[in-house]
């Protein structure tokens, strides 16, 4: 998700920890010049840099899937091997060869084009297909409006919200989790002027769209700073912001984005950073430095800096070779995968409806689900 170029902090740094991240937490960041740096304080010899604004999803969103989490919780562990994230994340994948309506509001029909055209590539690899109802009298591209009753579109792209972000494949349509007349996929102010790095940012978030995680949560591929330097004495400068002490012994990630201007709870931290949950029931790959779905994040982040394996000098912008194979396993075209994928949906749909735990709608939507594969 991005943030605006006002929305930057101060922080000071040891010098070989400097950097700026161009990506945040669930999105990028709006394209910004690094910040000019300041005079390197005397007494601790360290510099000031500016620390970009990291977002998640709207607190609507995110509450909404925090009540999720916590139904599935309940959830015992069935014998099928299927944890309550494995089948979240196969809930929230689309149907083999399914066709998705894109929308949008706001913007004109060159900037519709210029971003279909872009994120059609996912459909080059992955068994589906994006209808962005282009009426062929007047080229325009569909709308969705915040007054809809129902759903105008599977995807309704959004270009007014603050920062850049998508909900996860399906999510977008489940009435748990998105209204009709809200956005699943904001590009803060691609209808005023597009980014240099605008069609990276576009496949990023429309990777989401398709139902892909990020990256850098993929299980034991990222070594983020969490926790303070050992003795840490809680500092802030003028913004409130932490910054390390007299010692030079550093905030952790839970600390510096617990504070301004941030103000994130360790959960959301969890949320966004650490590592998804291994299983079975879903498909992983490698952890690829290179995949679109990857942020590049400030060396500072990681306990051994530029060192880690998930540090990049730069952001992706590009479908990688194993984000083209990997989505296309995830999407099969070959009839026997496409029948393997709906033997593993429909048991776990089918532990889920009958979940005591659960409430009784949504033990009807996984009931939805798994008729909707017998079709």
């Amino acid at each position: 998700m991005r943030s605006s170029s006002s929305r930057t902090v101060a922080v000071l740094l040891p010098p070989l920890l400097l950097g700026l991240a161009s990506w945040a937490v669930q999105g990028r960041t709006p394209g910004q010049q690094a910040a000019t740096e300041a005079p390197a304080a005397a007494e601790t010899k360290t510099e000031a840099v500016k620390v970009r604004v990291l977002e998640n999803v709207p607190s609507q969103f995110q509450a909404r899937i925090e009540q999720r989490k916590r139904a599935l919780s309940k959830v015992p562990a069935p014998s099928a091997g299927f944890s309550p994230h494995a089948l979240v994340s196969l809930s929230k994948r689309w149907a083999n060869g399914q066709t998705l309506k894109i929308a949008f509001k706001g913007g004109d029909a060159n900037l519709h084009k210029q971003i279909a055209d872009v994120v059609s590539e996912w459909t080059r690899y992955a068994n589906l297909k994006f209808d962005f109802g282009v009426d062929p009298t007047t080229g325009q591209y569909r709308q969705w409006t915040p007054t809809d009753a129902e759903f105008a579109a599977d995807v309704r792209v959004a270009f007014d919200k603050s920062g850049y972000y998508s909900l996860v494949g399906k999510d977008s349509t489940d009435p748990e989790i998105a209204r009709p007349g809200e956005e699943s996929l904001n590009l803060e102010g691609f209808d005023k002027n597009l980014p240099s790095d605008w069609m990276g940012v576009a496949r990023h978030e429309f990777g989401h769209a398709i139902a892909l995680e990020h990256e850098h949560q993929t299980e034991g591929a990222c070594d983020f700073r969490f926790e303070d330097d050992p003795g840490y004495v809680a500092t802030r400068d003028g913004d409130g912001q932490y910054i390390p002490d007299s010692a030079r012994r550093r905030p952790g990630l839970y600390t510096l984005l617990g504070g301004p201007p941030n103000n994130w709870p360790q959960a959301v931290v969890d949320h966004n950073l650490k590592d998804m949950p291994p299983s079975r029931a879903y498909p992983t790959g490698p952890f690829d430095k290179l995949s679109i779905m990857q942020y590049h994040f400030d060396a500072f982040m990681f306990t051994s800096g530029d060192l880690s394996q998930c540090y990049t000098s730069g952001e992706n912008l590009v479908l990688s070779d194993l984000d083209k194979s990997g989505v296309a396993s995830v999407y099969p075209r070959a009839k026997e995968a496409i029948a393997a994928d709906d033997l593993i949906r429909a048991k776990a749909y089918e532990v889920m409806s009958k979940a005591e735990a659960l409430p009784a709608k949504v033990k009807r939507q996984y009931n939805h689900l798994l008729e909707a594969l017998k079709k």
